[in-house]
């Protein structure tokens, strides 16, 4: 008898387009529960998941007060469409403002990240009147036509016949920024930067925004020098640049701060969130500064389910737990923990080239002879899987292992999966074989 996990690989992978990430590992995990921060798949096979669901499950998966919104939503009305003002969605606007930078005091909605950046981006270029676009070397804003020209990845491009739209700089990696020679990368992309923007023979047009990640996600939890926010906010001062930041991934406590950019007391004109806001359901948003964000005429933009009421409940009742179970400052001591346990205990591992991290959100680079080792991280990922542990997995190369785990999770539990990490890391200093062969 066919298993249930693989029967409903099966059943799907006779039907399905290809394209989408669900056969991206021959056999993917089949999930058929969650609850916390543990996932169950259709075989009843308990894993921890110290990925949250791709930096979802901020408030844990199935939070009692998210499930209890979305059921007491659900018995009065589900779909409220966009062009229809509702309590719910007044709620959730006051929510997020309550959270949000003091100077950002409006909300624009939408469903995913890559949505909130298309927005983002276009507002920008339709205030300030100017075009271009500059962002850096390892950005992720999704991967929809409206977001991907943006992303520094070629390769997603490349299949939807998308080419490139903004002008790209190296993004100041503490560990792999061998173009900056012995100078600091902070300090030299800022030179570049302003080299760009002031020299008028430098032909580079002027720029509506400057789009960046706090701490890159999906580029490997890479974190910039203490002053390449600040240094950025200042140049978009002087120029006229709009600075838009993008706290999907890295914001709603995720690096032990409501948001990222409050490591550096930065304020942008526009943010970009999502992911955790929605408490597991689809919720994204642009915050902004009113005097931008008033100028489009209504019917701009607009999506059927933009102001979705039970998106809208979910995401009102994740903000609360947020705020009164004290989630963000749970991060700052778990993340603390988790890095000391991981720089300590791999310290040795010739495998593992750095360990970084900002609260509960950890980059683990893996290298052979320094140099970035995707195959390893791969099997790495999938010895961990093997023994109940799913960990993220992104870089430039594909070679660093990321931990976001759901900020709920208990101490207890996080040593458990750290106990995992570091085993099988430190056997991996004795090659692919090494690990392969971990039962």
């Amino acid at each position: 008898m066919t298993a249930p996990s693989e029967n409903v690989r099966e059943r799907i992978r006779a039907v399905e387009g290809t394209g989408m990430r669900t056969f991206w590992q021959p056999e993917p995990l089949v999930w058929a529960r969650t609850e916390g921060c543990h996932v169950w798949d259709a075989d009843g096979t308990r894993y921890l998941d110290l990925y949250a669901g791709f930096a979802v499950a901020n408030v844990g998966y199935c939070h009692p007060r998210v499930t209890e919104a979305i059921r007491a939503q659900a018995g009065v009305m589900t779909h409220c469409p966009s062009a229809a003002p509702s309590a719910v969605r007044a709620e959730l606007y006051e929510r997020l403002l309550a959270i949000s930078p003091p100077s950002l005091d409006r909300v624009l909605l939408a469903v995913t990240g890559a949505m909130a950046n298309e927005t983002a981006v276009q507002l920008a270029r339709a205030a300030t009147g100017r075009r271009n676009v500059v962002t850096f070397s390892g950005t992720y804003p999704g991967r929809t036509v409206g977001a991907v020209p943006y992303a520094g990845k070629h390769a997603y491009r490349e299949p939807l016949g998308v080419a490139a739209d903004a002008h790209f700089l190296p993004y100041p990696d503490q560990y792999r920024s061998a173009w900056a020679g012995d100078g600091d990368p902070a300090e030299t992309v800022l030179r570049l930067l302003e080299d760009a923007l002031v020299d008028p023979a430098s032909g580079v047009e002027p720029p509506a925004c400057i789009l960046v990640e706090p701490i890159q996600g999906n580029g490997g939890v890479v974190i910039p020098q203490a002053g390449f926010l600040p240094g950025l906010r200042r140049l978009c001062d002087r120029t006229g640049t709009l600075l838009v930041l993008d706290e999907i991934q890295c914001g709603f406590g995720r690096s032990g701060r409501m948001w990222a950019s409050e490591h550096d007391d930065v304020a942008p004109d526009l943010m970009t969130v999502g992911k955790g806001i929605g408490g597991g359901l689809a919720l994204a948003a642009v915050l902004g500064r009113s005097e931008l964000m008033t100028t489009w005429e209504p019917d701009t933009v607009t999506s059927t389910f933009l102001a979705n009421a039970l998106n809208a409940a979910a995401g009102c009742a994740a903000i609360d737990v947020l705020r009164e179970e004290g989630l963000v400052e749970r991060s700052v001591r778990l993340g603390a923990h988790a890095l000391a346990r991981l720089e300590h205990e791999l310290a040795g591992s010739t495998a593992v080239g750095d360990v970084r991290g900002r609260g509960l959100f950890v980059g683990l680079e893996l290298v052979k002879e320094n140099e970035p080792d995707p195959e390893l991280a791969g099997q790495t990922q999938r010895a961990l899987r093997e023994r109940g542990v799913l960990v993220g997995r992104g870089g430039r190369y594909g070679n660093v292992l990321i931990l976001a785990p759901p900020l709920v999770i208990e101490e207890d539990v996080l040593d458990g999966g750290l106990d995992a990490i570091a085993e099988v890391l430190q056997r991996a200093g004795d090659g692919l074989e090494a690990v392969r062969a971990i039962p």
